[in-house]
């Protein structure tokens, strides 16, 4: 198939509907995914549209969007199995007018996949323990220097939060908001800056998982037990809340890992526990 031909099948079937919870049409560039650990099951279902498509190098796949909907999943997610394919150096991702997403070889190297799957697993890992070190410190400082504005504002995204219970994409926007209203409360800008790189990369991690009513329920109560504690100034009681905090994604990560979280977690963390009470 030429390179013209290729790019008119795959503009023809990135225009079909897609059905949510429902197989695509075999002509689809990809099916969806439907489970959890999702950019690493979108690794595979990108090289099976590749390969149905018979792209050749240099060839254009569909656009971000066009694949977030095929797949079904956000484009934090497919962003993080976009960088797993570029770094094995199976695509190009160009950026600014003329740019998308292009096949960069013939020979795709699915031998070598996992070990890239392996790598971005160890990046996450690395993501996680940066953020308990980070965020710990800037809800501590946060509970020593927020104003009263500041703590309303915290309080109105934890109302946020409350309001749009079971709306996946608006929880997640609340509890990035609250996020933001608790780093502003630190009033230190390096801190700021880091927090910000923290949930940069966090946000795939977090939207790996599903989410759900009784999870926002959880994440409320954590969210409006953390504000108590900050109004209080009681440090110990924001520490266990942080701790219950950090647990939800490690745990669910680790799970998914088909590991335990005193596996993949329990050492590095207990250092940093104990550094921590050393500073206290």
């Amino acid at each position: 198939m030429t390179g013209a031909g290729a790019e008119d099948e795959a503009a023809s079937v990135m225009a079909l509907p897609v059905p949510r919870l429902q197989r695509l049409p075999e002509q689809a560039f990809v099916e969806p995914v439907l489970a959890e650990r999702s950019f690493e099951r979108a690794i595979g279902h990108l090289v099976e549209g590749i390969d149905r498509a018979r792209l050749r190098v240099d060839e254009r796949l569909p656009s971000e969007t066009e694949l977030a909907d095929q797949l079904q999943i956000s484009k934090p997610t497919l962003r993080q199995a976009l960088r797993v394919l570029e770094r094995a150096g199976v695509v190009k991702v160009r950026r600014g007018s003329g740019g998308g997403i292009f096949l960069a070889t013939d020979l795709i190297p699915v031998d070598l996949l996992n070990a890239y799957v392996a790598s971005e697993e160890r990046q996450a890992i690395e993501v996680l323990t940066a953020r308990r070190t980070i965020e710990t410190d800037v809800a501590r400082l946060a509970t020593l220097s927020a104003t009263e504005e500041d703590l309303e504002h915290i309080q109105r995204t934890v109302d946020l939060l409350e309001r749009h219970r079971g709306k996946r994409r608006m929880v997640f926007r609340a509890d990035a908001a609250f996020h933001r209203a608790v780093s502003i409360a630190c009033h230190n800008r390096v801190l700021q800056a880091a927090m910000r790189t923290v949930s940069h990369e966090l946000a795939p991690i977090r939207d790996a998982y599903p989410g759900g009513p009784e999870q926002d329920e959880v994440t409320l109560d954590i969210h409006r037990r953390q504000l108590h504690a900050m109004r209080l100034g009681d440090l110990d009681a924001l520490d266990a809340v942080l701790d219950e905090h950090f647990h939800q994604l490690e745990d669910a990560f680790a799970a998914a890992a088909g590991a335990s979280w005193q596996q993949m977690f329990g050492s590095t963390i207990a250092k940093l526990s104990t550094t921590n009470r050393t500073r206290g």
